[in-house]
């Protein structure tokens, strides 16, 4: 069909995801929905933050922090939370 490109859907971000939510906690901060539009608004934004915090948890798997080595040269490891860094108590 002429004029009809081959685009796929473009992919979410993580910066897409945020603007729901705080769209979201905008307009349930207003007190100017109904019971049910703020349950909607309510849902909608919790839907987006578990996309935000999903988004994080696979960046968060492929970052790699640059290590010296005891030989001097530089490797790579992957990143562990403080929590998990070894020899560092949890508060």
């Amino acid at each position: 069909m002429p004029g009809v490109t081959d685009k796929a859907p473009k992919k979410e971000t993580f910066e897409d995801h945020q603007r729901k939510v705080e769209e979201a906690v905008r307009a349930l901060e207003s007190g100017q929905l109904g019971l049910e539009e703020s349950l909607e608004q309510y849902e909608a934004g919790m839907t987006a933050l578990k996309k935000c915090y999903e988004i994080l948890n696979q960046i968060e798997k492929r970052i790699e922090v640059l290590v010296q080595q005891k030989d001097g040269s530089l490797g790579a490891r992957p990143l562990q939370p403080e929590s998990e860094t070894p020899g560092r108590k949890k508060p």
